[in-house]
């Protein structure tokens, strides 16, 4: 496996025991389009930038992803040559050396204040939830149909049932796998994340494996931009059938 590491101005320890507060892992599969906006937007967090390090997993692209890894600012660049999300996500993992883990697609752009919220509200929930998920806000245009129903879904709709999911059937909850965080100790007790998955149903496997542990919260106001390729490739309906079809498949099975 090739690695590519940069010195990221590693601070003392944390009291914590971890030599970073955060690890923003994300899983890139030619990504040379989005991934330099994932990066530099992490770059202008408000969180202390020698507190966290950013981890890129190559998974067997064949574009200039990795380069973009390196050029944009990633601590730690990886080439995962087994295809599949999970299989990404996993081997960022293991690479990493944060407290908290944090994942974050290469085509979603957080908010400058999204690693100081997950921080904070982890270490404040800490007892209570297994992890923290937050939402997309896809790039329709403001007013359009697509725009509204997403408010809708993600502000009304996803918040009581992940915890109808999560509280009731002990199943976790509603998790993007491209914005959601956890205490790494907790990956730790239910032994990593299921590389089975390539692609859909791997969010909810995480969901549901760190469900043994506790409900996962869902936060809306945790939310990230994200690009609205695989509607357009796809199409609307077709891909929201999918990801709600392989969520209850994984969910009830």
């Amino acid at each position: 496996m090739a690695v590519s590491k940069k010195n990221s101005g590693q601070s003392e320890t944390d009291p914590s025991g971890y030599p970073k507060k955060i690890s923003v892992i994300i899983p890139a599969y030619n990504e040379e389009q989005y991934l330099a906006h994932a990066l530099c937007a992490l770059e202008q967090q408000t969180f202390p930038r020698h507190d966290f390090e950013i981890i890129v997993v190559d998974n067997a692209s064949t574009d200039r992803t990795y380069d973009i890894a390196n050029l944009y600012g990633a601590d730690v660049v990886l080439k995962e040559q087994r295809k599949g999300t999970n299989r990404a996500r996993q081997t960022g993992l293991e690479h990493s050396q944060g407290e908290i883990v944090a994942f974050l697609d290469a085509d979603c752009v957080p908010e400058k204040w999204w690693l100081e919220r997950i921080h904070r509200r982890l270490h404040k929930k800490h007892n209570r939830c297994a992890a923290i998920a937050g939402s997309y806000m896809f790039n329709w245009d403001a007013g359009e149909t697509f725009f509204i129903g997403q408010l809708l879904y993600q502000w009304i709709v996803l918040p009581p049932f992940s915890s109808l999911m999560g509280y009731v059937f002990r199943r976790g909850g509603i998790l993007y796998g491209g914005n959601f965080a956890t205490f790494r100790k907790h990956f730790e007790a239910v032994e990593g994340i299921d590389t089975s998955f390539t692609f859909f149903g791997d969010d909810a496997s995480i969901a549901r494996r760190l469900g043994k542990l506790g409900p996962v919260e869902f936060d809306p106001t945790l939310y990230v931009a994200s690009s609205t390729r695989r509607f357009t490739r796809e199409g609307v309906f077709k891909t929201n059938w999918e990801y709600t079809k392989n969520y209850f498949r994984v969910m009830m099975k």
